[in-house]
């Protein structure tokens, strides 16, 4: 059974890459939190599709 702590992994990077990125690229605030609320739908998508669930392999 897996526990629902393992989000964190995928989560947490998904946000800091995100903000990583648009700081490099234009340095902007508002560019930042675009590319944060980015990597959660990204590692979201991670967990809900590619990741398989219990069960299903």
């Amino acid at each position: 059974m897996k526990s629902e702590n393992t989000s964190i992994y995928y989560i947490v990077p998904a946000v800091v890459c995100g903000i990583a990125t648009a700081c490099v690229v234009t340095g902007s605030v508002a560019y930042m939190v675009l590319g944060a609320v980015l990597g959660l739908l990204s590692a979201g998508f991670w967990m809900n599709v590619v990741v398989p669930k219990d069960g299903e392999a």
